[in-house]
């Protein structure tokens, strides 16, 4: 069964109210195309109604929760080079 909520911030909120920008504050995201990832709760839900135009949802189970050290680990290129051996 789905446990959280994937939250991805889509469309700024640059010219947006205060009310807006601190209930994306209060969700976790600063900027745009991050991710963040809540469970399912009233409050979690009630602040992705109040900002549903700029993110995007997606219900997620708990094994594909990420912390934010994998996401930044996912993103990271891989080498391009590999070390054989010592100087």
């Amino acid at each position: 069964p789905t446990t959280h909520y994937k939250i991805t911030l889509h469309r700024s909120a640059i010219s947006l109210g205060s009310r807006i920008k601190s209930t994306l504050e209060s969700l976790g995201i600063h900027r745009r195309f991050q991710t963040v990832y809540h469970r399912h709760t009233p409050e979690a839900a009630g602040k992705i109604l109040k900002v549903k135009e700029l993110v995007q949802v997606e219900n997620v189970t708990t094994d594909m929760v990420k912390t934010k050290q994998e996401m930044t680990k996912d993103r990271k290129a891989k080498r391009g080079y590999t070390v054989t051996g010592e100087r």
